[in-house]
């Protein structure tokens, strides 16, 4: 488990003790309820370059670098900001949400890098399909019909 902020514990005393009155310190420390985030970040195998790069995480501007896969991170209950992109130096799938955390619960999120750097990744509270699918197969097409010209061409000037 990650623990981005650990439990704090409050020392529960006066800052100036009463007239007539001792300075006492407290039996035991109050602990501070917390909740998790469930990070679940995957690629698709069309981006196999990916699985070499980690994902960077900042919760609240406070950075992780999370390998593939689900990561548990405790948070202090809130509302969170939660940015993801893959950690390549160009921000591939940079992606940015609030999620909710309440104390003592899990709240999963999951993220999907895209397939083209220009693209946004997905991020929501349940698996997501992976964006750029439709300009990947449409330059994949384009490229081989100019492919299939520049051969007919070719054939055509040796005829």
């Amino acid at each position: 488990m990650t623990v981005l902020q650990p439990q704090r514990y409050v020392a529960l005393q006066r800052s100036t003790p009463a007239r007539g009155t001792r300075r006492c310190a407290p039996s035991h420390p109050v602990e501070v309820a917390v909740g998790h985030l469930a990070v679940d970040v995957s690629h698709s195998a069309l981006s196999p370059h990916l699985a070499g790069c980690h994902v960077t995480v900042l919760v609240d501007d406070l950075p992780l670098q999370l390998p593939w896969g689900r990561t548990d991170v405790a948070l202090p209950p809130g509302r969170h900001r939660v940015e993801i992109a893959v950690d390549r130096g160009d921000g591939w799938g940079r992606v940015v949400d609030a999620v909710p955390v309440a104390a003592g619960h899990t709240v999963d999120v999951f993220y999907r890098a895209p397939v083209l750097p220009v693209v946004a990744g997905a991020l929501g509270p349940v698996p997501q399909p992976t964006r750029g699918m439709a300009a990947l197969f449409a330059a994949l097409l384009l490229l081989v019909v100019l492919l299939g010209v520049g051969v007919v061409a070719g054939l055509s000037l040796l005829t």
